[in-house]
């Protein structure tokens, strides 16, 4: 093999694959810069709220309304 075989097959082969898994990886967001937050940045869109169980805050009842009389005890001064 020449000099310029053997840097083709041992240079260029692997920046190939680089170049391939480099494309793969990160193709769409050179394309098409994404849409997201950056500090400073005014927010133009509707407030989220992520519950893991939107049910369970609709059912939730009012501890101050269901009528029980229990404190919590506790906290920093560790009193249980």
């Amino acid at each position: 093999m020449t000099i310029v075989e053997t840097l083709l097959v041992f240079v260029g082969i692997p920046l190939g694959i680089i170049a391939v898994l480099f494309v793969a990886v990160y193709g769409r967001s050179l394309v098409r810069q994404p849409n997201r937050y950056r500090p400073g940045r005014s927010w133009d869109y509707a407030p989220s709220w992520y519950v893991p169980h939107p049910d369970a805050v609709v059912h939730a009842v009012n501890p101050a309304q269901s009528g029980s009389s229990t404190t919590a005890v506790g906290g920093a001064s560790g009193e249980w």
